[in-house]
């Protein structure tokens, strides 16, 4: 029997708020209720991704105990399926929320979207180490489902520290008129998208790019504070193209499908989405030799890795990238091959099963 679902989601940064569209719309209108707190209203992403879309809104408190603990609230008493598709820093609260409602509490499906453990590429962390076990605890109670958000190409199927909990495919939409081959001559364009930090690297690909006169740089995201700033100063300044602020979706297409070439450039032990988004798009990766987007770069061919942690990174990244440059249309050519594994239908069957 059909029933209906509901959506918590506490942030709207990055791809949060386009997972909660996918699964949203896979639901009848009058079965979806989207659980949100003010701030994911107000925000700009909400703007872009879910304001057109028919459904129950229902603002949730601030503060994430008492959020959780309301979503599992209006879940239960509507009769609905909650999934959380943004499950990390919900383990606990969660955990909490539905012991206490026993035989009131909901079904649950609740992605982790980072399974990381300490000892990996990231700075370990108390919830590093938190999160295997109450997961392991939460993924045992009666109705819940506990999936990990793997990349776009199921390169990964298991996580170290989450035994049985099986994975999604990150859901990436491969456009119908993927990008062709660049016509010879004009500069090669490289591109660094999505929410821009510090942890993307864009002062060591500005260096490695000062050794490389035929390389433009296009940046095209939102950018924090400090990368703003150190774009700014560049003296790269000819060559570079910024745009700081929110894409929408037809603005993010357009960006990708238009450079020779996406720079991934930090090493990782999560999925990357702009790795996957390039390749729909026919557009290679320059990727770090390390962590998860290495896996996804070298497991499919459509790039080129560089060693961050070489005693010169610099020029590990200019030789990468000058490797790049010349193999372009083989990697172009793997690129087709891998966008052929991609899409949503295993993300939102993953999370909602036969729910719908």
């Amino acid at each position: 029997m059909r029933k209906p679902v509901a959506v918590m989601e506490l942030d709207p940064l990055g791809h949060r708020l386009r997972y909660v569209r996918l699964l949203m719309a896979a639901v009848e209108p009058s079965d979806r209720l989207l659980l949100v707190p003010n701030a994911v209203r107000d925000s700009p992403e909400f703007a872009e991704h879910l304001a057109d879309l028919d459904a129950r809104v229902v603002i949730l408190p601030d503060g994430r105990r008492d959020a959780v603990a309301a979503a599992v609230d209006v879940a239960g008493e509507a009769g609905a399926h909650l999934v959380i598709p943004d499950g990390d820093k919900n383990v606990a609260p969660l955990l909490v929320a539905l012991v206490r409602a026993g035989r009131r509490r909901p079904p649950v499906s609740l992605l982790l979207m980072r399974t990381t453990l300490p000892g990996g590429p990231e700075r370990a962390t108390a919830g590093m180490v938190l999160k295997p076990p109450l997961a392991w605890l939460l993924a045992r109670l009666p109705g819940v489902r506990m999936r990990f958000l793997t990349d776009a190409f199921g390169v990964v199927v298991r996580r170290r520290g989450f035994p049985g909990v099986r994975p999604v495919r990150d859901p990436v939409t491969v456009p119908d008129d993927v990008a062709a081959s660049r016509a010879p001559g004009g500069p090669f364009r490289l591109g660094v998208f999505g929410v821009i930090t510090a942890r993307k690297n864009v002062p060591l690909l500005l260096a490695a790019l000062e050794g490389t006169p035929g390389v433009h740089l296009v940046v095209a995201g939102r950018c924090d504070p400090g990368v703003a700033a150190t774009l700014a100063d560049s003296p790269l300044a000819d060559r570079l193209e910024v745009e700081d602020r929110l894409l929408t979706e037809e603005e993010f297409d357009a960006a990708v499908a238009g450079v020779d070439a996406v720079a991934v450039l930090h090493d990782n032990d999560a999925p990357s989405g702009i790795v996957a988004e390039a390749a729909a798009r026919g557009v290679p990766v320059l990727g770090p030799a390390r962590g998860w987007a290495s896996s996804m770069v070298t497991g499919t061919g459509i790039g080129e890795v560089a060693d961050l942690e070489a005693p010169d990174p610099v020029a590990e990244v200019r030789t990468a990238l000058t490797r790049l440059i010349a193999t372009r249309e083989r990697r172009v050519a793997a690129t087709r091959r891998a966008a052929t594994r991609l899409g949503v239908t295993d993300f939102v069957s993953g999370l909602l099963g036969d729910v719908t």
